[in-house]
C-alpha cells in the first residue's frame, strides 16, 4: 500500500463491481451506458465493460435478493433498485458515539459541513430503533428541521449577494411579511441559524432565523428594490504588548506605528462595525468620520449614564 495502488491481490474486482452497481442503482436509476462509463472511468478499475457483462452483475444481484425494475423515458431505459436484503442496524451505542462526535466538531464546521451531516442523519433515522436517541439526533443540528433545499438556495445566493424576497413569519407577532433582503452571508449563533444583509424590514443590516422564513418569492435580478448602503470608518488602534492585534475580513491597515495602528474598515453592517469598535473598548478611538464618531460618544455616554442610575 505505500504506492497509494491496488492490485488484484488485494481485492475482487468482480465483488467491486458488483458493489459499484449496487451503489448506482439505489442512488437513482441508470442506463446501460451509464453504468458501463462508470465502471470505465473508475479509479481502480479502468477497463471496459460490455453490455452482457452489466447484465450478468445485475443478475447476480437479483439472486442475492435485488429486486431491480425499469424506468422508461421515451425510449431511454434505465435501471434501479426498488429493494434490497441488506439493512443497517445502528445500536444505541453508536448513536451515543454519533452525538459525542458531532458536539465535538460543531463549533469548528461549516454551513455545507452540516448539510452533509443533515444528510447522513437523515439516512440513519430509519435504522435506529430508540426513539429517544433518534429525537436527539434530529434536534442536535441548527438546521435539523430546516429544509435543505432552502438552505442551499440561501447560500448560493449569500455567495452573490443576490437581492431576494422573502416569505417571513415574525418570531413575535406571529405575522407573515414579505422581506426584501440582500443576503450577504449566514452564520449560526447560539445553535440557531441566521440569513443577514441589508432589508427592507429594518432599512439596515440585520439578520432573519432562516427557520421562520417560509419560502423565496422571487429572486430580483432584473429588477433590485433595495440599495445598500456601504459605510467606511477608520479607527486607532493603540498596541498592547499582551495582546495580539489581529485584521478582521472587512478590515485593512491604512498606517502603523511603534504605539498604534490605523484600520479602515468597510461594511454594509453598521451594527457589526459598532461592535468591533467596542470590542476593542479604551485601545480604540475612532478618527473618521465625525458622525460615525459622534454616534459612538452618544452611545458611550448613555451607557455610562445607565450605570451613574444603577448607583
Amino acid at each position: 500500500m505505500e504506492t497509494n495502488t491496488v492490485t488484484h491481490n488485494l481485492m475482487s474486482f468482480s465483488g467491486f463491481k458488483s458493489l459499484l452497481i449496487f451503489s448506482m442503482l439505489v442512488e437513482s436509476p441508470k442506463t446501460y451506458e451509464e453504468i458501463r462509463h462508470a465502471i470505465e472511468t473508475n479509479e481502480y478499475i479502468k477497463e471496459t465493460c460490455s453490455v452482457d457483462t452489466i447484465r450478468i452483475y445485475m443478475n447476480t444481484l437479483k439472486q442475492v435478493g435485488c429486486n431491480i425494475k425499469k424506468n422508461y423515458q421515451g425510449r431511454t431505459v434505465r435501471y434501479y433498485i426498488d429493494s434490497h436484503p441488506f439493512e443497517l442496524k445502528v445500536s444505541d451505542a453508536q448513536v451515543k458515539s454519533i452525538l459525542k462526535i458531532y458536539k465535538a466538531i460543531s463549533k469548528s464546521i461549516e454551513i455545507s459541513d452540516y448539510l452533509a451531516l443533515k444528510e447522513l442523519f437523515d439516512k440513519l433515522l430509519p435504522y435506529i430503533s430508540n426513539e429517544q436517541l433518534k429525537e436527539k439526533l434530529q434536534n442536535l443540528s441548527p438546521i435539523g428541521h430546516i429544509n435543505s433545499g432552502l438552505i442551499k438556495d440561501l447560500m448560493k445566493y449569500c455567495q452573490n449577494n443576490t437581492e431576494i424576497t422573502i416569505l417571513y413569519n415574525a418570531k413575535n407577532s406571529g405575522v407573515k411579511k414579505e422581506i426584501d433582503i440582500i443576503s450577504d452571508k449566514m452564520n449560526i449563533y447560539n445553535g440557531k441559524l441566521y440569513l443577514c444583509g441589508y432589508n427592507s424590514e429594518y432599512k439596515n443590516y440585520g439578520e432573519f432565523l432562516v427557520s421562520h422564513i417560509i419560502k423565496i418569492i422571487s429572486v430580483n435580478l432584473e429588477s433590485p428594490k433595495l440599495s445598500s448602503p456601504e459605510l467606511t470608518v477608520r479607527y486607532e488602534y493603540y498596541k498592547d504588548k499582551n495582546e495580539k492585534f489581529e485584521i478582521g475580513p472587512d478590515e485593512k491597515i491604512i498606517e502603523e506605528n511603534k504605539n498604534c495602528v490605523v484600520v479602515e474598515i468597510t461594511s454594509q453592517n453598521k451594527f457589526a462595525i459598532m461592535q468591533r469598535i467596542l470590542f476593542h473598548a479604551n485601545k480604540c478611538k475612532v478618527i473618521s468620520p465625525s458622525s460615525y464618531q459622534e454616534e459612538i460618544i452618544s452611545l458611550l455616554k448613555k451607557m455610562k449614564e445607565g450605570y451613574i442610575e444603577e448607583n
